[in-house]
């Protein structure tokens, strides 16, 4: 945990709980909390409230496959029994004591949050770390923020004491926009599947919150922070999701040439690009160039992000409608989610007016498509035609092989074209991209796993769910990366140590560890490396995983198929103690006997099933308190 707050009095125990880090679930907390009913009351109240989810993702699994009222009530009788057979019995006494014991611990914590007045948050880096600081520092800095920021605009003040013409307000402003889409879209009985796909319907949408984390890896003597804002469920959330669909693969089919996928990808690309033409492209002289948008991702007003986007259909897009909608149509619906993207933060409402919300996949395809116009001459120049070259979100990373003012020309060039984009370059023989350092010695290139000195060290990365899994599944892919980040067996050996080092600090048993790392080289035909380190056997091993990439996307892609053909599906449900395995075997055997699906050749399959675990409150949930109190933050 960072303190940079010292006004507290946490004990030892207090200490280490939070050291867990707000990804920690502490377990059997509903058996505590249902503890004031009797036994047999407690059970079945705590029950009921888990089945819910389960039986809402039944619901739409129901209707997806066109199962009956009669017989989806017949299905759900018999899971719901189930599942209260399977999960109705009494936590152990030791478990419970433990639950109990945390269950103290969380409730004095928030008491003494509350008596010094401090704020609780987890980290703006995706780390497991909590950060503490004083509630009266902190909401100063928040607001300074929103003062002197100009992506956002003051839309509507919330006056507690008379919230139902707020309410009136919100609700008219949904009615507003979706006669707005009525209106473009046009012949609603012609458009009637895309309206019912993009308008908003008041009861199923919450209003987006603002909150804020802070941003340690700035902090230099002070508090930098990070806006975060909720859309799972926004006014534009629908709109946006269609927009997805429809235009991302045309722009993608453009741009995901220079595109990063993640640091797996880049390292591929940069080792597939090197060993092409006999390793001849790296030679001695040979730069790495690397440039960092520092406005990212709300660089430019709506405007210049339309503008853009206009100039991409006259230029690139040659069919004159997406869907049967017109490009007209398209531009004119992405201007209405550009410009009503709103959110709620201190009583106030406000709206984007420079880019939108990166938690909506389509900003993120605008950002896209708006960086590719802007760096296209770079891209494009025919001094990079046999260049190395690609973007990942606000990072650019090029080889360069020519005279540095020619560079620094066309980039003089760019940041004239481009007044609204902010950005520093660096040029040398070694680079950091996406968590690699690479480096050119003498035309052989060298790459290892870089961390950055900035993140604290020996930390676990910020997951949701089921922590033990989630970090199970974490290792092994950090094991992965290491090996195709690694270009030497011995930086390798040094990353799988540093990594058992971080599960060790986080508190997980060596024998957990071991099991883990053994599971690791034995599935990928490596066990000899934990004895010996072996350059050729570790050289097979690169090539094993670097392939090992085909076989993932294939199994991702596979997954897209099966879920267009409704024959996969996810349950989720909640999940504290008893025989979870048994269950999901049960499950998936009555799932399978009254749900199949009839694939192309007639053939009758069985779906594919899921089961995902939810468990209760996070620490970050309990702690954090960045949800906001205000009754229009719930609906409206």
């Amino acid at each position: 945990m960072i303190m940079a707050s010292s006004s507290h009095l946490f004990t030892d125990e207090q200490l280490k709980l939070l050291n867990r880090g707000p990804t920690y679930v502490p377990p059997y907390q509903t058996y505590v909390i249902t503890s004031t009913l009797d036994e047999s009351s407690s059970i079945n109240t705590m029950i009921h409230q888990q089945y819910k989810i389960l039986q809402h993702d039944l619901s739409v699994l129901y209707a997806k496959h066109n199962v009956n009222a009669a017989q989806s009530m017949f299905i759900s009788k018999e899971i719901k029994e189930l599942y209260t057979t399977t999960f109705s019995i009494p936590l152990p006494s030791g478990l419970y004591q433990r639950a109990v014991y945390e269950h103290n611990l969380i409730q004095t914590i928030q008491e003494q949050l509350k008596h010094y007045d401090l704020i609780l948050r987890r980290t703006a880096d995706q780390r497991n770390v909590f950060y503490l600081d004083d509630r009266s520092y902190f909401e100063q800095k928040s607001h300074e923020y929103m003062e002197k920021t100009n992506i956002f605009q003051l839309c509507e003040i919330i006056y507690k004491q008379n919230t139902q013409s707020q309410q009136d307000y919100l609700t008219k402003t949904i009615n507003s926009l979706n006669q707005d889409f009525e209106m473009i879209v046009g012949d609603r009985k012609k458009f009637k599947d895309i309206l019912n796909r993009i308008c908003g319907k008041i009861e199923q949408t919450d209003l987006p919150y603002l909150y804020f984390l802070p941003d340690i890896s700035q902090r230099e003597n002070n508090l930098f922070l990070q806006p975060i804002i909720t859309t799972k469920k926004s006014p534009t959330s629908r709109l946006a999701s269609y927009l997805e669909q429809s235009i991302r693969p045309i722009i993608q089919a453009f741009i995901s040439s220079n595109i990063f996928r993640n640091g797996t990808d880049f390292i591929q690309k940069l080792n597939q690009y090197f060993e092409d033409d006999n390793g001849k492209r790296l030679r001695p002289t040979t730069k790495f160039v690397t440039i960092k948008i520092l406005n990212f991702p709300h660089m430019v007003s709506h405007d210049i992000m339309l503008n853009a986007f206009q100039d991409f259909l006259r230029d690139y897009i040659i069919v004159p409608d997406i869907e049967n909608l017109s490009l007209g149509k398209i531009f004119r619906l992405t201007s209405a989610f550009l410009h009503n993207n709103r959110f709620y933060y201190n009583n106030k409402i406000y709206r984007f007016v420079k880019g939108g919300p990166m938690s909506l996949p389509f900003m993120e395809t605008l950002t896209n498509m708006y960086l590719f116009q802007c760096f296209k001459s770079l891209s494009q120049t025919t001094v990079l035609k046999n260049e190395f070259y690609g973007r990942y979100k606000d990072q650019i990373i090029f080889t360069w092989n020519e005279q540095f003012d020619q560079l620094n020309s066309i980039l003089k060039t760019i940041r004239t074209e481009n007044i609204n984009l902010k950005f520093d370059m660096n040029i040398a023989s070694n680079a950091r991209f996406l968590n690699a350092y690479i480096e050119n010695q003498q035309g052989t290139l060298y790459s290892r796993v870089d961390h950055n000195c900035k993140i604290q060290p020996y930390t676990l990365p910020y997951v949701i769910g089921h922590s033990k899994v989630s970090y199970s599944h974490w290792f092994r892919l950090a094991l992965i990366r290491a090996v195709r980040y690694c270009t030497s067996v011995t930086d390798f050996n040094q990353e799988r140590v540093y990594l058992e080092v971080t599960w060790l600090a986080n508190g997980y048993s060596l024998k957990f560890i071991e099991k883990r790392i053994n599971h690791f080289y034995s599935h990928f035909g490596a066990v000899s490396l934990r004895t010996c380190l072996d350059e050729n056997v570790y050289k097979k091993l690169r090539h094993r995983l670097f392939n090992f990439i085909h076989e993932q996307r294939n199994y991702l892609k596979n997954n897209e198929e099966l879920d267009k053909k409704n024959e996969r599906a996810q349950l989720t449900y909640l999940y504290e103690f008893g025989p979870k395995r048994q269950f999901n075997q049960r499950l998936q055997e009555i799932l399978s006997r009254n749900l199949k699906t009839t694939s192309t050749s007639s053939k009758t399959n069985p779906i594919k099933i899921k089961m995902m675990t939810k468990h209760q409150h996070s620490l970050n949930a309990f702690f954090s308190e960045q949800n906001p109190l205000h009754n229009l933050s719930k609906k409206f």
